[in-house]
């Protein structure tokens, strides 16, 4: 990744790609654009998408899965909060800078569950690896990174 000093100590990143929907969410249509779940949001990170479409927004934050979204929607557009929120799980890209030999572990510090443990290697680098059993997907392991190498993936049940 061509990241310069600058933007790396200012974060000027790229942006994360892909829109995550809401834990519990039905990905159904219904959605009248309210803006309920964006207010009652008590990280932030939910935001209304064009059309009106909530999503998440992990450079803002992380979700704490408090269902505050889900409780404040008018619409039956989510799942009973008994189900696991949602199938994402982390997944370190090799754009991660401890790949060029750079000393990094933002990710691992933010990281409650400890879903990302860096390991020594013969080069004297310790290298990212994950435990996704361990991630609930709450994407506090996003923003932290200066290149943007972490993200959420579908984890097949």
């Amino acid at each position: 990744m061509g990241l310069s000093r600058r933007q790396f100590f200012t974060g000027q990143r790229k942006a994360v790609m892909g829109a995550i929907a809401l834990p519990w969410w039905r990905h159904q249509t219904g959605c009248d654009g309210c803006g309920n779940c964006v207010t009652a949001c008590e990280t932030q990170i939910v935001q209304l998408a064009p059309g009106a479409v909530p999503q998440i927004d992990f450079q803002r934050g992380e979700c704490t899965f408090c269902a505050a979204c889900a409780d404040a929607c008018p619409q039956a557009l989510f799942y009973p909060r008994e189900q696991q929120p949602w199938q994402q799980r982390i997944r370190i890209s090799r754009d991660c800078i401890t790949f060029q030999g750079v000393n990094c572990r933002s990710c691992q510090e933010s990281c409650e569950q400890q879903a990302i443990v860096f390991r020594l290697t013969a080069n004297g680098i310790a290298q990212p690896e994950t435990t996704p059993q361990h991630c609930t997907g709450c994407g506090a392991c996003i923003a932290p990174c200066p290149v943007s190498a972490t993200g959420l993936h579908h984890e097949p049940e």
